[in-house]
């Protein structure tokens, strides 16, 4: 049996991942997990910077049309 604490922290390190951490904490959305970090003045990790990236490149075609259509009204 982890405490919440243990399983908080398994999660900050990546020996557990969110999904793992939401259900040994009881927890069904991953807005829970993030409160549970909050209500401990701890950040949630932060993507790696090559999904972040990706990310990125993946949105940019849709805020340059979004941007286009707002000059263009």
């Amino acid at each position: 049996m982890y405490t919440t604490t243990q399983i908080i922290q398994g999660f900050l390190t990546g020996s557990l991942t969110r999904e793992e951490a939401m259900h040994k904490l009881h927890m069904s959305s991953y807005s829970q997990l993030l409160n549970a970090l909050a209500d401990r003045g701890v950040e949630p990790p932060k993507p790696p910077p090559e999904q972040v990236r990706a990310e990125l490149e993946a949105a940019r075609p849709i805020l340059r049309m979004m941007e286009a259509n707002r000059h263009g009204s």
